[in-house]
């Protein structure tokens, strides 16, 4: 994907039309995503690394540290497990800020987003929601990414959906994380799910179980909804900010922002050895691609 897709891509995000309400009713005249999704091809695992690591900022940054003493989020997490204090984090997030396909905020952070949705009830789409979970959580001293998940075919896609990849220590795993669906995933036996877990088991047919306080906009989510319908559609392919940092995702002039995609093999888009960039507004993109899916999860 070049970057002039990929700058395409966040525009169909911020201002597309769709919400989940109107995906979900929608649900008899969509395609079967997950046969589709089936039908992909595989990663490459033995793919050598061409874009530099993914980083993760310090919870020690002054602007984290602020924005965990605005909120008083070391009460929100309270104590217990990794598990149980980054859910409580995100069921805040959730309550914080609801949904809504307003045009992102020119300064997109965590302490902006939630500040002006305090002052002025401007809801965020999801793209905001994941941001300010990411920095939420960075904050706290885990490791997180922002996760644009998009289609099999970008030019034709029902705009796309963001999610939050977090880290538990406690577990050795990335684990999936939904701000604006109040969202998380578990299999037959408890464990909690990766996003690229959830992915591997709607190509299976694996079991899955979607956590009972799922909702949007305080309606109950459903799997078949929100898992075999919505999400079947968008986690196709996935892009993250290569620095998960705050206030990342703010264009401003001469910035420079940096993302790696993972995409299935004979996907249809450039070769995964390159790199594509582009000024656009006075910021500038830079776009790395992957076919190991292995370098792209691999632990922080």
């Amino acid at each position: 994907m070049n970057a002039s897709k990929l700058i395409f891509l966040f525009c169909v995000l911020e201002f597309s039309a769709t919400v989940f309400s109107s995906a979900y009713s929608q649900e008899k005249a969509q395609p079967d995503f997950v046969s589709i999704l089936r039908q992909t091809g595989p990663y490459n695992p033995d793919e050598k690394q061409t874009y530099p690591d993914f980083t993760y900022q310090s919870s020690s940054d002054p602007h984290l540290v602020e924005l965990r003493t605005a909120f008083n989020l070391d009460s929100v997490a309270g104590t217990g497990s990794q598990v149980d204090r980054a859910i409580r984090l995100m069921h805040w997030m959730h309550d914080a800020v609801p949904h809504d396909d307003n045009k992102p905020l020119k300064e997109l952070n965590a302490l902006n987003i939630i500040t002006t949705y305090k002052k002025s009830k401007y809801a965020q789409a999801c793209y905001g929601l994941s941001i300010s979970l990411n920095e939420i959580f960075l904050s706290m001293g885990f490791k997180s990414r922002v996760v644009i998940c998009f289609s099999h075919n970008y030019e034709h896609t029902n705009g796309g959906h963001v999610i939050t990849a977090l880290f538990i220590d406690s577990l050795n795993k990335w684990i999936y994380t939904d701000a604006q669906e109040n969202a998380y995933v578990k299999d037959e036996k408890g464990n909690l799910l990766s996003i690229e877990e959830v992915r591997q088991r709607l190509i299976d047919g694996r079991p899955m179980i979607l956590n009972p306080a799922a909702n949007y906009h305080n309606i109950p989510s459903t799997k078949k909804e929100y898992l075999y319908t919505f999400m079947a559609e968008h986690i196709y392919r996935f892009i993250c900010p290569l620095n998960s940092e705050y206030n990342s995702q703010t264009r401003e002039p001469g910035k420079i922002m940096q993302y790696v995609e993972l995409l299935p093999v004979n996907s249809g888009e450039p070769p995964i050895d390159k790199f594509e960039s582009q000024d656009k507004n006075d910021f500038h993109v830079v776009s790395y691609h992957t076919n190991n899916d292995l370098l792209f999860w691999k632990k922080p």
